[in-house]
């Protein structure tokens, strides 16, 4: 029988990082086991300004954030994630942008907060020639004015429209997201000293010439707000609509007429957004929501599929596009789908194929497209300046993605990397804000890492026992209570989700695994006794021989210092499974000669100058 091998590699400070998997994927970062943790504990301010530090639009995020934080969390791979989101709007509900009357005295005690926790970024300001022109007021916009206010830069939003919040305002329901979340946050930015000139347009009202000539720097972050069409007969026809056209045009005020039968298509969160708002306007009698991916492939969020069914969004896979049937007026009359048997081929490359000799029929009044979105550059033609772009007539950028052919014009957001989530956007602005700074002061930030493990931080570890509430890896994960479809079907802004309340908010936040907190092994003191193996529930420790474990060098070397030249089949070691650890400590407990210990790992990654 052969041996079996472990690899196995020796923790460092990129191993603790990347074991707190929710921190690390977060766009910004955010502490998210911090404040869940908090919550848990009843520390509600806390868990705000953990959530709200490191990201401006905490509040929006409470209510609409993708959540990348939930698909890395580590209790999704034993039973279900954390509801790590639904957990920030319960915070901010309570200490959040939303309930602060005074802006400025919210403004004053962020700042207090952020120069005691923040990353180091706070009054940097150097020598501007002027201010930072910002164009665009969409989540990359405002994240990047937000933290040059923070530096001590004025910084100045030009935006097109009559309101700002780029597609927060324009494209994401009120039932998903209350209008005055979005003016509280943006309320708050103002607060710091951020300029914001609604109703502008570049290239129309200002130059871009003359804004650039003019401010220390130029970013643009306009978004992508124009659909993608599919061109395909019957595409020109009376009824043919972009899905975020629509939604613009519903979302400030614009006369929005459309058929009873609707047909959408596109498998994403924007085309159940489009789907969804149509089943709410008057006169709909039924929406079809068509999409060439097979269930398990859609982009969209499981609530957002399971929600549009819920109020009557029926749901068809696997068929794309074939043609769209009119009238003799040009009036949409059907839509025909052909079969879609693959939508990637064998190199995962979205190329996808069809049986089109197996197709459908779908009577239709109004057909919306939702299958992408693109940035309306018009506002570069004859602007004066020597932009560099690419052959499929985007911006050119720097490998930063942020930087462009002309010093001190930056991007950012969609913009730069095409349609993302509004927390990529918020990072975007964020890293263009430090970019902006290095350009107006000459001068790089670097980036200094504080990092430490300890046992001794209050209530999280005691006695080498991690402070969990009772039965915590029994606790399954509750959905987050929403209205009846009845009572949300009444109107647009009828919210969905009505939240956690306190007590399933601590009970929720108590099934974290607290994954910032490791057992620390002290080989000096260990006897190989096994007894921690022999009491983990996960079964992730394991005694082995020394000539069953795999490394790298500098595995390699620790055994040689170590061990010399000596035969390592008759050495021992305790091994650990990290992705089966739930952190409870038992091990700890149970180690006769106090090996172990339950420690947590703390880390911040300081910009300065």
């Amino acid at each position: 029988m052969s041996k079996r091998t472990f690899n196995v590699v020796i923790p460092d400070y990129d191993f603790w990082k990347q074991n707190i998997k929710c921190q690390t994927g977060c766009p910004v970062h955010t502490d998210s086991r911090g404040y869940v943790r908090a919550i848990a504990d009843g520390d509600f301010e806390k868990a705000y300004w953990i959530a709200r530090i490191p990201n401006p639009l905490a509040s929006i995020c409470g209510r609409i954030c993708a959540a990348p934080c939930e698909l890395a969390c580590r209790r999704g791979w034993i039973d279900s994630a954390i509801s790590i989101r639904a957990l920030k709007r319960f915070v901010t509900e309570k200490y959040g942008v939303e309930i602060c009357d005074d802006k400025i005295k919210f403004a004053r005690e962020f700042k207090k907060r952020f120069k005691e926790h923040g990353n180091g970024i706070s009054g940097i300001a150097k020598n501007p020639s002027g201010p930072v022109s910002i164009i665009g007021a969409g989540p990359a916009g405002l994240a990047c004015a937000h933290e040059l206010a923070i530096m001590g830069y004025d910084a100045v939003i030009y935006e097109m429209e009559n309101v700002a919040g780029g597609m927060t305002a324009l494209g994401i329901p009120p039932y998903r997201l209350p209008r005055d979340i979005i003016q509280a946050e943006i309320n708050a930015i103002r607060a710091l000293g951020v300029e914001i000139k609604l109703g502008i347009q570049i290239g129309k009202d200002i130059s871009l010439k003359k804004l650039y000539e003019e401010s220390a720097s130029v970013l643009l972050a306009v978004g992508a707000k124009k659909s993608r069409m599919i061109p395909m007969e019957g595409a020109d026809s009376i009824g043919v609509l972009g899905g975020v056209d629509f939604l613009r045009d519903v979302y400030t005020g614009s006369d929005v007429k459309i058929g009873p039968k609707v047909v959408v298509i596109g498998g994403g969160n924007v085309a159940y957004d489009v789907a969804r708002t149509s089943a709410r306007q008057e006169g709909v009698d039924s929406v079809k929501l068509v999409c060439i991916e097979k269930f398990e492939e859609m982009l969209a969020d499981k609530i957002e599929i399971e929600e549009g069914s819920e109020e009557g969004v029926e749901r068809i896979n696997s068929f794309g596009p074939q043609r769209i049937n009119a009238d003799k007026d040009g009036n949409v009359k059907s839509i025909i789908f052909k079969r879609c048997i693959a939508v990637f081929d064998g190199e995962q490359r979205f190329n996808p194929r069809y049986d089109e000799s197996e197709v459908i029929t779908l009577d239709a009044d109004t057909i919306m497209f939702s299958v992408g979105q693109t940035s309306d550059l018009s506002f570069l033609e004859k602007c004066g300046l020597d932009v560099a772009m690419t052959e499929r007539g985007l911006i050119k950028t720097n490998a930063d993605q942020i930087g462009t052919s002309l010093p001190g014009l930056f991007v950012a957001g969609d913009l730069a990397y095409g349609p993302r989530l509004v927390i990529d956007a918020v990072a975007s602005g964020k890293k263009a804000a430090v970019q902006i700074h290095e350009h107006i002061s000459g001068k790089g930030l670097t980036v200094s890492i504080e990092e430490s493990h300890s046992d001794n931080y209050g209530d999280e570890v005691a006695c080498n026992k991690v402070a969990h509430i009772p039965h915590f890896e029994k606790i399954e994960r509750d959905e987050v209570p929403a209205a009846s479809v009845t009572e949300r079907m009444k109107g647009m802004s009828v919210q969905v989700e009505t939240g956690f309340l306190q007590d399933a908010a601590e009970e929720q936040g108590g099934r974290c695994l607290n994954c910032a907190v490791n057992t620390i092994f002290n080989g000096d003191r260990c006897i190989l006794c096994g007894g921690c193996a022999d009491i983990c529930p996960e079964y992730c420790l394991r005694l082995v021989s020394l000539e069953n474990i795999k490394g790298d060098e500098t595995m390699k070397e620790l055994f040689k210092n170590r061990y010399g030249n000596h035969d390592l089949s008759q050495g021992s070691a305790i091994i650990k499974d990290e992705e089966r650890c739930i952190r409870c400590g038992l091990c700890a407990e149970k180690c006769p000669v106090d090996a172990i210990t339950m420690e947590r790992f703390i880390f911040k990654e300081v910009i300065g100058k």
